[in-house]
């Protein structure tokens, strides 16, 4: 009879050949970086070959001031690992993220290195693929407005400011003048809430009583404002362009229509414009009456080239084509309907004026119809410009409005 105690002998010797000839993933090159002290330097992009668990592996990274950073460890099957950012030496903590990429707006940082931490904790040799993005956050010209101080503010330059910039860190302040009682301004902020949660908030001078805000969770911030001073006067007012919680930024662009207590303003900028050969944006503003049946919207457009003839085009649909036809501008208009039988012409000066007929509104593809309540109509004006002796044509911004 065979002893059971050599069979079990001979079991485990033969288990532990079998373990011993087990494949094992190799650790990678970076190894080991298995703590903060002295993590190898990687490079902004992407770095694979790269296996995680059981231990943590640390990485260090340069990244630029004010940067905008994204981590995301990937794993073969395109699973995101958990990851944190520390300040060097690890003990900071700037942001985490679990089974999901690390997003991190560094606001107000200096250039250094920063150490990416990817957790292993329950993995055995996970392949993964580390990629990192940082890219500086370049406030715009008009910097600085942070506060507002009188010292800092803005001045509302034009109808329309393309090309801005606000950070969590760096509040835009602009001031603007209602000459007197009855005078109307609608602030309309163009930007994308994918970037982050931008608001927009009206003051008196001196920033002590809120008159007007606007705080969505979408797309474009618009408010309005009506000098009611008695007796009549001029009020300064001041525009401030921040983000909620003070986290992330935002690039965006800001339009101020004006109207009054007899023509207020109606409608919403939906689509920014390109500076045309005034260095400027056509900005369309509307004026009157968003009940379709009292068809009483007056259009106007300013910051127009001189000598500039255009007409308006609608359409219920919004959809951006840029430079359609080799144009300098953005169409915002899918299949419009064309105004062609009223072209506008700016002669000296740079401003159109037009009432649209809301019985009779052109329709893309031919014909007319009427605008009806509950019904968004969007308006643009094509036009022509000359930029170094060419004749090109742009497009203003695109407003819609909304129909009682």
């Amino acid at each position: 009879m065979v002893s059971t105690r050599i069979l079990s002998a001979g079991f485990a010797v033969a288990l532990a050949a079998t373990t011993l000839s087990s494949p094992v993933l190799a650790q990678d090159a970076f190894e080991p970086n298995d703590d903060c002290v002295a993590p190898p330097l990687i490079t902004i992009g992407t770095t694979g070959s790269l296996t995680a668990g059981p231990d943590d592996d640390y990485f260090a990274v340069a990244i630029p001031a004010n940067a905008d950073v994204t981590i995301n460890a990937m794993d073969g099957a395109g699973n995101s690992l958990d990851v944190e950012l520390w300040e060097s030496g690890c003990g900071s903590s700037l942001a985490s993220a679990t089974a999901a990429p690390l997003s991190y707006f560094d606001c107000g940082g200096t250039a250094r290195e920063v150490i990416v931490q990817v957790k292993g904790a329950g993995l055995t040799d996970e392949p993964y693929t580390l990629e990192v993005a940082a890219a500086e956050i370049v406030d715009d010209m008009l910097e600085d407005n942070d506060t507002c101080s009188s010292g800092s503010l803005v001045a509302l330059q034009s109808f329309t400011m393309p090309g801005l910039v606000v950070t969590g860190c760096d509040e835009d302040y602009y001031v603007g003048r209602l000459q007197n009682a009855g005078v109307e301004i609608q602030i309309d902020v163009l930007f994308s809430h994918a970037q982050g949660d931008l608001d927009i908030e009206l003051w008196n001078l001196g920033c002590t009583t809120l008159l007007a805000s606007s705080t969505s969770v979408t797309d474009n911030e618009s408010l309005r404002y009506m000098n009611t001073t008695a007796p009549s006067m001029p009020e300064a007012i001041v525009v401030r362009v921040f983000m909620k919680n003070g986290e992330g930024f935002a690039d965006y662009s800001l339009t101020a229509c004006f109207g009054n207590n007899v023509l207020p303003t109606i409608g919403n900028q939906v689509c920014s414009a390109v500076p045309n050969s005034t260095a400027r944006p056509a900005t369309l503003c509307a004026r009157g009456s968003d009940v379709a049946t009292d068809n009483g919207v007056f259009l106007y457009v300013v910051d127009l080239p001189t000598s500039s003839v255009g007409y308006f085009i609608t359409s219920p649909v919004f959809k951006l084509a840029l430079n359609p036809g080799g144009s300098l501008g953005n169409l915002c208009l899918d299949v419009p309907g064309r105004y062609n039988y009223d072209a506008l012409f700016t002669g000296g000066g740079n401003a159109v004026f037009y009432q649209p007929d809301l019985t009779n509104t052109p329709i893309g593809g031919g014909g007319f119809g009427a605008v009806m309540a509950g019904e968004t109509r969007l308006w643009q004006l094509w036009h022509r410009d000359s930029v170094g002796g060419m004749a090109v044509s742009n497009f203003s911004t695109a407003l819609g409005i909304t129909f009682q």
